[in-house]
């Protein structure tokens, strides 16, 4: 019932400054009035520079020629065969001839039309046994200096062809000064205009549109003297924030979407749409796809914009601080007009370009998924870390702070110490840790890729661990000790009953058949599944952890990520989220996490990890709930592990699993049977051992 009303409440309050934000008449304008006027003028000024570039110029060229004899001749020069260039060089440009107009200039000289524009090139041609043609170009257009480029090589091909049939039929002993073939190598490299431009629009739309209502809700009602009577409320500070940011996240949507629209439409209706998607037809899919990514980049900018104007304590101070942002957020937009510029690596989880160059290569059908992944991933952390940001500006003193206080202040460590860390924490923990855990993975991998032949087994085992050390243990830690949390209630790490412990081990016996069943299942459903080079090299890895000690491969794949994963999950991110969270919200969110950590490892998207791992992650989030600790979930995870680890070191002696491992069917019924009976007698003897706790609490 309590849930109910929070949701009711936060609804009302979304709606309240949605209403407050819509009715202001600069924000209307802002919205309507300023797309239906300016797209228009660009559509004109962008008309003009297609036309007068060689981007626009069109394949039909306009020549102003004196006379009548002169076009004839000119024409019978063009037409001839010996003007045409060599398949491979006409290849180069689509394989399509130029075309061009004859346009008699009477009554005015044809270089006084160039002038005027009224044709793209001007040619005079004094007749006589050799012809002499003068071609001129306006300087600085295109499209002219196109044309004249293009007449001047067709008739120099004929000079060409013509001089060379002439020396060959007349001497035996000629030969040509060179033969030329040309070929090319690589992938292209040319984007379409339409991924270009675009993503640039976009982050000028969306900015613009989250600019003026981050400012009004914020450092606007503090101007006012709004905000003391706001804070004084009964409402929690943080609810109040979250409606504020659902409003300026909806006015941004809003502004961008009907930016995008008006775009598109004028564009379709002045006829240049061609020019960037190569077709007269509205690109309803394009629309779509872009829509889609204006999510990401409203959610994103007024996150980011909102905590910034939390901080400001007047309209004036809040657009010094955003002033450079919108200056700056130009820089990476750029990024989608440069080529050799991929979503890869450092870029992929880089604020801001991510989400620029993932529009730029949807809308060049050229995204890979681990980059989209991981863009869309870091992207939705970095929002809520500064939404975090935003919530712990807005709701501590530094609201109606004196001028004594600075933006540092944000930075110091809490002088109360907490039991637990707060949702905003957890928000800023994982926003530090998404990057950092992207960046440790490739890292290593690109290092042990590089250095394969020069390092052992053993030493790659331990290099992986230690990475996972220091993202998923030091992170929280750090995160942990900035925020004067207490280490014991933030990592629930009470003492667990033994009969707990019992009943854990049995689950981590039993649960291995319940991830490899539902992989099964993923994979018969199209998620994922090993290709047969993953299988290969699977195996490979298989007979190469047989030279690595058992005791390491348990400590490495075993201990060490049962330890740290569950003090990151089932330890930070359960106690944080358990604040604002029911049981089972908790528990589904870990998991989730959990399973999405687990999918994007190094530079591999492995999706057919995700359903195994979340629900394993379902599991030990029930475990650590049901038992208050995080130690029983620590012993279920290595034992899950170690089973895994241990049967794929000496599958062979196993005649169950025998040689043929790429076999990904059903288990038999008797084992599965078996594990099931397992893991239910383990979750009965967690239950029954936490009874107690369970009955105080009801009572």
């Amino acid at each position: 019932m309590s849930g109910n009303t929070t949701q009711s409440r936060i609804l009302r309050l979304c709606q309240k400054e949605l209403r407050e934000t819509i009715r202001d008449r600069r924000t209307v304008a802002t919205l309507l009035l300023m797309p239906l006027l300016l797209y228009p003028l660009l559509s004109m000024a962008l008309n003009r520079f297609l036309l007068t570039s060689d981007v626009g110029a069109a394949n039909v060229f306009l020549v102003g020629l004196a006379s009548e004899q002169e076009g004839e001749l000119l024409t019978a020069y063009l037409n001839d065969p010996n003007s045409q260039p060599p398949d491979s060089i006409l290849q180069s440009s689509s394989g399509d001839l130029a075309n061009f107009d004859m346009r008699l200039i009477e009554n005015q000289d044809p270089v006084d039309a160039l002038k005027e524009n009224v044709v793209d090139v001007a040619v005079s041609i004094k007749l006589g046994d050799t012809p002499e043609f003068t071609i001129t170009a306006y300087q600085g257009d295109g499209a002219s200096e196109t044309a004249r480029r293009i007449l001047v090589e067709r008739l120099q091909w004929v000079r060409s062809n013509i001089a060379q049939r002439f020396a060959t039929e007349h001497s035996d002993n000629y030969r040509p000064p060179a033969e030329v073939f040309v070929r090319t190598v690589g992938d292209s490299e040319r984007m379409p205009l339409l991924a270009t431009i675009v993503p640039l629009v976009l982050v000028l739309m969306t900015i613009t549109g989250a600019v003026y209502p981050a400012i009004d809700l914020t450092a606007g009602e503090r101007e006012r003297g709004t905000m003391e009577s706001l804070m004084a409320s009964p409402v929690p500070r943080f609810y109040v924030l979250f409606a504020k940011y659902v409003a300026v996240v909806i006015v941004a949507l809003l502004t961008a979407m009907i930016n995008l629209l008006a775009m598109f439409t004028t564009l379709w209706a002045s006829g240049m749409l061609r020019f960037l998607t190569g077709n007269d037809a509205f690109p309803w899919t394009t629309v779509l796809q872009i829509l889609g990514l204006l999510v990401l980049f409203s959610g994103f900018f007024s996150a980011l914009l909102l905590s910034l104007t939390s901080f400001a304590k007047s309209f004036k101070e809040a657009q010094a601080y955003l002033i450079p942002v919108m200056l700056l957020a130009l820089a990476p937009a750029m990024l989608s007009l440069m080529p050799g510029v991929k979503l890869s690596g450092p870029l992929a989880i880089a604020p801001l370009i991510s989400i620029v160059l993932l529009a730029r290569d949807l809308l060049a059908g050229t995204f890979q998924p681990v980059g989209a992944l991981a863009a869309v991933i870091s992207t939705v952390a970095y929002a809520a870390a500064a939404l975090a940001i935003a919530a712990r500006l807005f709701g501590n003193d530094a609201v109606m702070r004196t001028s004594e206080q600075s933006i540092g202040s944000f930075f110091k460590r809490p002088q109360k110490i907490t039991a637990v860390p707060s949702v905003q924490s957890a928000a800023l923990m994982l926003a530090l840790l998404v990057p950092i855990y992207f960046v440790g993975s490739n890292g290593l991998m690109r290092f042990l890729q590089a250095a394969r032949d020069e390092i052992t087994m053993s030493t790659q085992f331990v290099l992986n661990a230690l990475t996972l050390a220091l993202t998923f243990g030091l992170v929280p830690l750090a995160a942990a000790y900035l925020g004067r949390n207490r280490l014991r209630t933030t990592f629930r790490l009470s003492m667990p009953s033994v009969i707990s412990l019992i009943g854990a081990f049995l689950v981590g016996l039993g649960a291995w058949a319940i991830a490899h069943e539902s992989y099964v299942l993923a994979q018969s459903l199209g998620i994922g599944g090993l290709s047969e080079q993953r299988i290969k090299d699977a195996l490979g890895q298989l007979e190469a952890w047989k030279q690595v000690s058992p005791w390491l491969l348990l400590f490495t794949f075993a201990f060490a990520p049962a330890v740290i994963e569950e003090l990151c999950f089932r330890g930070f991110l359960f106690s944080s989220l358990s604040t604002a969270l029911s049981p089972p919200r908790v528990i589904l969110l870990t998991a989730v996490l959990f399973g999405l950590f687990h999918v994007l490892t190094g530079n591999a998207l492995l999706i057919e990890r995700f359903i195994p791992t979340t629900l394993l992650g379902a599991i030990l989030g029930w475990v650590a709930y049901r038992t208050g600790s995080v130690i029983p979930g620590m012993l279920m995870h290595f034992v899950h592990n170690g089973l895994l680890e241990l049967v794929g070191r000496y599958h062979e002696r196993i005649d169950f699993f025998g040689s043929d491992l790429n076999d990904q069917a059903h288990l038999p019924t008797a084992w599965l049977l078996g594990t099931a009976a397992i893991a239910m007698l383990g979750a009965c003897l967690i239950v029954w051992s936490t009874r107690n706790r369970f009955a105080e609490q009801a009572g």
